[in-house]
């Protein structure tokens, strides 16, 4: 049920908006909201392959339609890209797989919106292209690159308490090891003082002396099993898999490792917990019999494979706790009979493990590609608006001197190269059927003249107008 609810706040915070600007249009509506509905099911699956989608969706319709349409780009899906960067934010994908599924939408839509814009507006349309798909990358950037910083820092403030919780109960598991052992081990060490004490008193017979001494040997073994007990809690996780299975060899097992190249340092010590549990399984329920340990490491995981034969053909299991903790570690666990021997095998993922010692960057290793990136977008795009501001301004003289049904190559003749940069044509009034319209600046702006409005139509000119403040 949680995880239902999980996926209705997302689905909630898109549909809202979507239906709010889509009220007029009830089939738009309800594709998208299914659409939404279906991406919001299938990210935990395919986080990044929604991502990229709900990228496009809010791209494709500022690269593409921006210059035919007249209606205002559709809002919600640069929001419902923002929720989806927020939970791949809060997800484990690494940043660089991240950034490249949305560099790789975004460069995608620079040829398709370039190919737009020249067919609208001629070879202009290519600056016009560049303008808009710098445009884009810059909201793309706060839309998707900002919620997706906040959800990873969700995510690592959600990692530092979990580490923080499990550190305090190593802390304290320490603490009881210890006091268990200064009390109990008092307590031992009174029974055994005793039992020393009627080993040695007159009046007792010889067999009660023997079993007073038995009592007093008894005791001193778990006295100094638990001293051992309180320091392997105390002390630092082991990960020797080589130097585990030489003192089960010492202890009298038969055990073959088969390990071609040491285990991933950051799966090290489960592999070492995976390799203990298969030995002391093997040694409590099958001794005597020859354990094979083999330990493959693959691309981003280890197999770690503990076999050994059955005594009588039976199986002896135990409680099963030590298994039970392990499939809280790895990724898949299976312990079983197959051809006749007991096999223990576990797939462990180098993915968790790993993430724990590389993805906890400083804040600055982790905003310096996204601010590198816009920066370069703001300073190429300051560039290119500066070039075309240079030579985007007709003159008065030149303008009053254009007339209506003039053609098209003579008043081209007198423009300046370059027009101006966004599309004025949404806040003007729609130009005649079929007609296509330039802006240029006014050389001297004013209240009343902010810039002029040429278009044509059949390569002839069938609008002249100047557009003031106003009107902007």
């Amino acid at each position: 049920m949680s995880r239902w609810r999980g996926r209705a706040l997302p689905w909630l915070l898109i549909a809202v908006p979507a239906a709010a600007e889509l009220a007029h249009r009830p089939v738009e509506l309800l594709l998208s909201l299914a659409l939404v509905g279906a991406a919001v099911v299938v990210f935990d699956r395919f986080p990044l392959p929604v991502l990229a989608l709900a990228t496009a969706a809010a791209a494709i319709p500022a690269l593409v339609l921006s210059p035919v349409a007249t209606s205002p780009v559709r809002l919600w899906p640069f929001l419902a890209a923002a929720v989806f960067g927020y939970l791949t934010g809060r997800g484990p994908g690494e940043a660089r797989l991240v950034g490249m599924a949305v560099a790789g939408v975004v460069l995608a839509g620079l040829p398709v919106g370039m190919a737009v814009d020249v067919r609208e507006r001629g070879g202009f349309g290519v600056l016009f292209g560049l303008y808009d798909w710098f445009v884009l990358v810059l909201i793309l950037a706060v839309v998707v690159g900002v919620p997706w910083l906040a959800g990873r820092y969700r995510r690592q403030r959600l990692e530092l308490h979990a580490a923080g919780v499990a550190r305090a109960a190593l802390v304290e598991r320490d603490r009881i090891a210890r006091e268990m052992h200064d009390s109990l081990g008092f307590e031992l060490g009174l029974v055994a003082l005793h039992a020393a004490a009627l080993e040695v008193a007159p009046g007792l017979d010889e067999r009660v002396r023997a079993q007073a001494g038995e009592v007093r040997a008894g005791v001193a073994a778990a006295t100094e099993r638990l001293h051992r007990i309180v320091g392997v809690l105390g002390a630092p996780e082991d990960t020797d898999v080589v130097a585990l299975v030489g003192r089960a060899t010492a202890a009298g097992q038969v055990v073959e490792l088969d390990m071609p190249a040491p285990a991933v340092v950051s799966v090290a010590a489960v592999v070492h917990r995976v390799v203990r549990e298969g030995l002391t399984n093997a040694a409590r329920h099958a001794a005597g019999e020859a354990v094979v340990v083999r330990i493959t490491n693959g691309a981003g995981r280890t197999t770690v494979v503990v076999e050994n034969g059955l005594v009588d053909g039976k199986v002896r299991s135990g409680n099963g706790s030590g298994l039970a903790a392990l499939r809280d570690e790895v990724g898949e666990l299976d312990a079983g009979v197959r051809d006749g021997r007991f096999v223990l095998s576990a797939l462990v993922s180098h993915d968790v493990a790993e993430r724990r010692d590389r993805e906890r960057p400083r804040v600055w290793r982790l905003v310096r590609v996204p601010l590198l990136a816009a920066g370069v977008v703001v300073v190429v795009g300051l560039a290119l608006y500066a070039f075309v501001g240079s030579a985007n301004r007709l003159d008065d003289g030149s303008y009053q001197s254009l007339h209506i049904g003039q053609q098209r190559e003579d008043v081209v003749a007198v423009l300046p190269r370059f027009q101006i940069l966004g599309d004025p044509e949404r806040a003007l009034p729609a130009p005649p059927g079929g007609a296509g319209c330039a802006h240029y600046w006014a050389t001297v702006q004013t209240d009343d003249r902010l810039f002029y409005r040429l278009c044509f139509a059949d390569d002839r000119l069938v609008l002249k107008e100047t557009v003031p403040r106003s009107r902007r």
